[in-house]
């Protein structure tokens, strides 16, 4: 099993986050713009992960 990194620990809070802060009920921008920035950010990073996986497998 791979260890977590901080980044990707980060990725998995910022998600996790996100998610929990997201009004459902109400999903415009200027009610929930902490929640977007968040999933975006997690997002981001998340990508960020896969990208220097891949990087890593081909190199192997």
């Amino acid at each position: 099993m791979k260890k977590f990194g901080i980044i990707e620990l980060s990725a998995i809070l910022l998600m996790t986050f996100g998610i929990t802060y997201l009004d459902f009920d109400n999903l415009n921008f200027q009610d929930n713009y902490k929640a977007y920035i968040q999933l975006m950010i997690g997002g981001v990073l998340i990508v960020y992960i896969l990208y220097k996986r891949s990087q890593a497998n081909k190199r192997e």
